[in-house]
């Protein structure tokens, strides 16, 4: 098939996991004889180095890509920009990647078109595909696409105008006539927050995210621990994702439990958390590393450099790709589970769980997988197993492929 994979960001630029990814499947669609072209936007991690990142070593060198890549969409607004819509700006963006798509999908002959992350590229590119009469698909790994929703009926006179001004004067910028009839969604939580927030897709499909298992080697001697022994969270650094829950429960652990702890943290944030998180890291009483966003190819090292994975979020994470890496490399997890994660992980089988902003209970599940070797050892072992059975990136490529057929 020759297949249009449209997106917001690709490699080698990307704001993360999600591009990453879809650099993944467009790699695996390849392999399976499949032509490819990714129309993605203008933008460079060079406009704003805080929030996207360059690496060549996550998608090899441009010149070697397989792939057909056009980069000249854009974006409104750009990231590292606060997401402040001016919706004249939004007309006007929508539009030119509308008609840009339209020319593309014109000269491509085209069997499917694959539409991934839209955050800050505007609906235009999914109405042109919609009306171009080709099979037309979505995947949604977040819920970004909440940001088109027009506005809801009201009879408050401002509220009301919101929902007149959305449908007859700016509905193109909305989602409003999108017809979203063949979408995937990453796991059932993100499906059921889309559907509670207005996004009719009843009949989506849930596929679970995969990774490329070879690049994340289980560590020799798994279930081994070093002394003191090393916590490692590695994600976004915001106050949702929970990260002060573990040194709460790291300074407790000190305190009271008298073991010996080094904390690495991975990832990057406002400034403002990153000043709590510090003072917090004074409390700990041990050592506490802020390592800052790393490349995504340092992530297998660090995985299998450390003893126990922690997943402390407060939200309902769409997925947990971080898991699955963790899991691959040996390296057990200590995980809340209200999210699409929650979907995976299993209490005392593949995972220790621990209820979310717990830091008490955070502290019990640590100590206990030191003290139990037995049971760090299963926990690795079987996750590690699931992870060869259900999550490659090779089977959720596959199902992908399966569902666009």
């Amino acid at each position: 098939m020759k297949i249009l994979i449209i997106s917001n960001l690709y490699p080698p630029h990307y704001l993360g996991g999600y591009e990453i990814l879809c650099a993944q499947v467009v790699e695996s669609f390849i392999r399976s004889g499949h032509e490819i072209t990714v129309l993605t936007s203008n933008f460079t991690s060079s406009a704003s180095p805080s929030s996207v990142q360059t690496s060549e070593k996550v998608h090899g060198n441009s010149e070697q890509r397989p792939e057909q890549i056009i980069r000249k969409l854009t974006l409104y607004p750009d990231f590292g920009k606060p997401p402040v819509i001016d919706r004249m700006m939004r007309l006007s963006q929508t539009r030119h990647n509308r008609n840009l798509t339209r020319e593309i999908i014109a000269k491509g002959n085209f069997d499917a078109i694959f539409i991934w992350s839209q955050l800050r590229l505007s609906i235009g590119c999914a109405a042109a595909a919609e009306e171009s009469g080709i099979k037309v698909f979505y995947t949604f790994n977040d819920e970004h696409i909440i940001g088109y929703k027009p506005a809801e009926f009201s009879l408050y006179p401002i509220k009301l105008l919101k929902y007149l001004r959305d449908r007859y004067i700016f509905q193109d910028i909305t989602f409003e006539n999108l017809k979203f009839q063949r979408t995937t969604c990453i796991s059932a939580t993100l499906k059921n927050n889309l559907l509670r927030q207005g996004l009719k897709i009843p009949d989506s499909k849930v596929i679970f995210q995969g990774i490329p298992v070879e690049n994340f080697p289980c560590k020799e001697n798994s279930g081994e621990i070093h002394s003191p022994l090393k916590l490692l969270y590695a994600g976004q650094l915001h106050e949702y994702k929970g990260v002060h829950v573990l040194l709460e429960a790291a300074a407790k652990l000190v305190k009271i439990r008298q073991l010996k702890l080094n904390i690495t943290i991975a990832g990057d944030g406002p400034a403002e958390y990153k000043s709590t998180l510090n003072k917090l890291a004074k409390d700990c009483a041990c050592p506490v590393e802020f390592c800052g966003r790393l490349p995504h190819s340092e992530l297998p090292a660090l995985y299998r450099n450390n003893d126990i994975f922690i997943f402390p979020s407060l939200w309902q994470e769409p997925f947990g790709l971080t898991h699955l890496e963790a899991m691959a490399s040996g390296t057990p997890v200590v995980s809340t589970n209200d999210g699409g994660h929650g979907e995976f992980l299993k209490n005392h089988e593949n995972s220790l769980i621990f209820e979310k902003g717990n830091s008490d209970q955070l502290a019990d599940c640590i100590f206990e997988l030191v003290s139990n070797d037995t049971l760090r050892s299963e926990i690795i072992k079987t996750a590690r197993n699931l992870i060869d059975k259900t999550f490659s990136i090779e089977r959720y490529a596959q199902d992908l492929l399966l569902f666009i057929s």
